[in-house]
This record gives C-alpha cells, structure tokens and sequence, in this order.
C-alpha cells in the first residue's frame, strides 16, 4: 500500500477484459506445462503497458493522473483481441514471451502517444525505442532444450475486449497480485 510520503513505482496501462482475460490466463496455465520459463505473469497482472513511469513522489502521483486524463479524453474506446505468440532476446533462449494485441492496433498506437505528449512536461521521458505493445506472459526461459518456435497452433484464441479506460498500476513487490490499480481514466475521444 503506497502511503503518502516516499516513492511508487507506476505505470500507464490497459487491463485485459472480457472474454479475452479467462482465455488467456487458461493459455498461460497450458503453456506453463509445455514451457520452461522462471516466471509467469501472474494472470489478474496481464496487461498492456502504455508507459513505465518507474519511482514517482507519491505527492506528483495527482499532476500525473491529470496527465493521463487528458490523454484517455482525446480516444475513443476501441476494441483489441488476442493475437500471436513471440519472443524477446535469443530465439533458443528468450528473455519474454509475449502475446501480441490485435483489433485496432492505430487507437492503441495514438493512446500511447497521447500519454507519452501529455506526460512530457512532468519530465517523463518517452522511450527512445518504438512502441511495441504486448503482454509479458513470462520472463527468462530455463528449459534444457532451445526455445522451440511458436506456432499459430501456440496461439491463444483470438478473443476480443472493448478498451473503455486506462489504469495507473503501482508495483507491490511480493504480492499477488502485484499491480494494484492507482486510477482508473475512461477513454471518451472528446
């Protein structure tokens, strides 16, 4: 639990919903038999990160919800689904195994680019690599044997979600879940 003074470590995102959250936590659980992986994402964390904030004084925290506010009024809710399977780092031995969203990808991209210009002035440096939206199903393969490929046949199924806000996280190190929402921002597209 943040408490008023110090530091939390925060971050824009879309929560997944629907029918899409229980088919893919139902992926993750089947892919954990398969895959040899040191961490899974716990599945009430899955999520699409719009921008990671890192530590931010907790008394910014308010400048910083007003930032995304402004950002989540300019789009309109749009829909996403559930696409491929792929990987981060060495294909034999990857760092992240990810799920890539589908649907309308461009209200995704302006999303994240409305929160990276509106967040600029409080000194929150954007990425200087190119978004690239996904959700870390887990971290660092160990299995004995390379990585093998993802196929379609790897692949959850494609279901949809409508994206009607965005959330701040803050990070609980140690708990389960470990990303507790901070504020919640409806998309409007005024």
């Amino acid at each position: 639990m943040g408490t008023q003074t110090g530091q939390e470590r925060v971050f824009a995102a879309l929560q997944i919903k629907g029918e899409a959250a229980p088919t893919l936590a139902a992926w993750s659980r089947q892919a954990q038999e398969r895959y040899s992986f040191r961490r899974w994402t716990y599945a009430d964390d899955l999520h699409i990160t719009l921008q990671f904030f890192g530590d931010v004084d907790v008394d910014r925290l308010p400048q910083l919800s007003a930032a995304l506010q402004q950002a989540a009024a300019v789009v309109p809710p749009f829909q996403l689904q559930l696409g491929g399977a792929g990987v981060f780092g060495n294909p034999s031995a990857p760092r992240v195994l990810w799920i890539e969203p589908q649907g309308e990808t461009d209200s995704l991209h302006h999303l994240q680019a409305e929160v990276q210009q509106m967040c600029i002035p409080l000194g929150f440096t954007p990425e200087q690599r190119p978004y690239h939206p996904h959700l870390t199903v887990a971290r660092k393969y160990n299995g004995s044997a390379p990585f093998a490929e993802l196929t379609p046949e790897d692949y959850p199924s494609p279901d949809s979600w409508l994206v009607d806000e965005m959330v701040l996280y803050r990070t609980c190190l140690g708990q389960q879940p470990m990303y507790e929402i901070a504020g919640t921002f409806p998309l409007s597209g005024r």
